[in-house]
């Protein structure tokens, strides 16, 4: 897709959290000097871009209700009609194309709360702006040409990060480490693709053998790294953009809603001594800190628990209709939890657990009640602890971290945190294979340059060189508004 206009339409937003000692509303778009000018004063007349100004936000709305409620001074004058004070700003001016967005840019810096930032923000509605849809200020920064989409990508993943490891991820795509990648993959791709579209245009036995004979080793080297790159979502990229999924399973009253309950230090799920308290399965989202594991990148790292149906012969219909939606859900977690009620031990219900579990899926063994006198020993393999009384619970995320490492520890490797760069640069390797079956077998040169033409594609798909105005519609939904 080739690099869009952007809209006429000046639009406006708060671009910060309320509740802050300082908070900012954004404007961005054509009419965004004037709209300053209305808002903002005293506005200099010889305005400097980049340069903050002191000044106070004012608001012909409150003015107007002022004098609708029949205010006046203490002469019996008229009510006035200058506009009221909102709060003291700082405000400045970026003049395109040196801003975020390629537009001419107005941020307003006021007091942090959200009453105010709000009475900024409707002052500026008022002068003239349009509301700003999710994402809308970095849309039309890749419009512009400001940042590719990875780099866009980066934004709503740096501001949603849950650990160092996946704020330094996002820092490496907003700054372009990925973009640039990507671009160099291309760029060999198109040069191979240009080969062969050349044995198309003008054919020549001699250059043609020649062509075929340096196109294998490049079409290999190629789909090598596209695959790698693609990889590295499911080796580590996931779970620092979404935290780590555990699932607990086991027997009914194993004890895995306790487990959880002390995990998270709170009581999050409902506990009671009579089986089939949890029907289908709970999630809760919890931090662990850094005293869970020596590992910088395990810092205030998103744990999701998922407290599944527990497992009986006898169980009823409703009982039974909850295992399934739980297995369903526990099969897609990075690593599983069997809990184990150390007064019983193992028994037919955990072995056909284990004989569920898909085998890409880790577990670990937790040996629960182990504070019960009658608990019997553990395994060598199991973990022993106790919901109750906490024992043996740092020892468990600790298990559960050292693990899990090879997801978290990438801090010097490029990961793919999306899924759609992911989905994106897999479909670039199905097409990349064909075309290798294609050459190994000697198909038709048309054959062999429709794949590479649909792994270029891909590869443009996934820097917006080559996206549509759908696709940016899904990806930018997910932003925050002002963002």
């Amino acid at each position: 897709m080739t690099q869009q206009l952007v809209s006429s339409r000046t639009i406006a937003a708060i671009a910060t959290g309320s509740g802050g000692g300082v908070g900012i509303v954004r404007v961005s778009g054509p009419q965004a000097l004037q709209i300053g000018q209305k808002v903002c004063a005293p506005w200099p007349s010889d305005l400097l871009s980049h340069h903050l100004y002191l000044g106070h936000a004012h608001s012909q709305r409150l003015s107007g209700q002022a004098s609708a409620s029949g205010s006046s001074d203490s002469q019996g004058a008229a009510p006035s009609s200058l506009p009221a004070r909102i709060d003291q700003v700082l405000f400045v001016v970026m003049r395109a194309p040196h801003s975020y967005t390629g537009e001419d840019v107005l941020e307003i810096h006021g007091h942090g709360g959200a009453i105010t930032l709000h009475l900024i923000l409707e002052a500026c509605l008022d002068a003239g702006a349009d509301s700003a849809a999710p994402g809308e200020f970095t849309r039309r920064a890749f419009l512009a040409g400001k940042l590719d989409l990875t780099a866009a990508e980066a934004v709503a993943q740096l501001v949603s990060a849950q650990s160092v490891s996946a704020a330094r991820q996002a820092q490496r795509q907003l700054h372009g480490e990925l973009g640039r990648v990507v671009a160099e993959l291309r760029r060999r791709l198109t040069v191979l693709l240009g080969d062969f579209e050349g044995m198309l245009d003008f054919p020549d036995l001699d250059a043609d053998t020649e062509v075929l004979a340096r196109a294998q080793p490049e079409l290999a080297a190629l789909s090598a790294r596209i695959s790698s790159l693609a990889s590295t979502f499911h080796r580590g990229g996931k779970a620092l953009s979404r935290g780590l999924e555990l699932a607990l399973l086991g027997k009914t009253n194993a004890g895995k809603s306790s487990l959880i309950n002390a995990l998270c230090g709170s009581e999050r799920v409902l506990v009671d001594a009579r089986p089939g308290t949890t029907r289908d399965f709970v999630e809760v989202r919890t931090q662990w800190g850094s005293d869970a594991s020596s590992s910088q990148g395990a810092q205030d790292l998103t744990v999701t628990l998922i407290d599944t149906a527990g497992e009986r012969a006898e169980a009823t219909d409703l009982e039974l209709a909850g295992m399934r939606l739980g297995r369903q859900r526990w099969q897609g977690a990075d690593l599983a939890l069997l809990v184990v009620d150390g007064t019983v031990g193992m028994g037919p219900e955990e072995s056909a657990l284990l004989a569920l579990r898909p085998p890409a899926l880790p577990y670990l063994v937790v040996w629960n009640k182990s504070d019960h006198q009658g608990c019997l020993p553990p395994p060598a393999e199991a973990i022993a602890c106790s919901a109750l009384c906490g024992w043996g619970l740092p020892e468990l995320r600790r298990q559960v971290l050292q693990r899990l490492a090879p997801q978290l520890e990438h801090d010097d490797e490029l990961l793919i945190v999306s899924e759609r760069q992911a989905l994106t640069l897999q479909h670039c390797t199905e097409a990349l294979k064909q075309a290798q079956s294609a050459l190994a077998l000697k198909a038709e040169v048309e054959v062999i340059a429709a794949e590479l033409r649909t792994a270029a594609l891909r590869l443009g798909e996934l820097t917006g060189d080559e996206i549509t105005p759908g696709v940016l519609d899904s990806i930018f939904a997910r932003f925050c508004v002002g963002k």
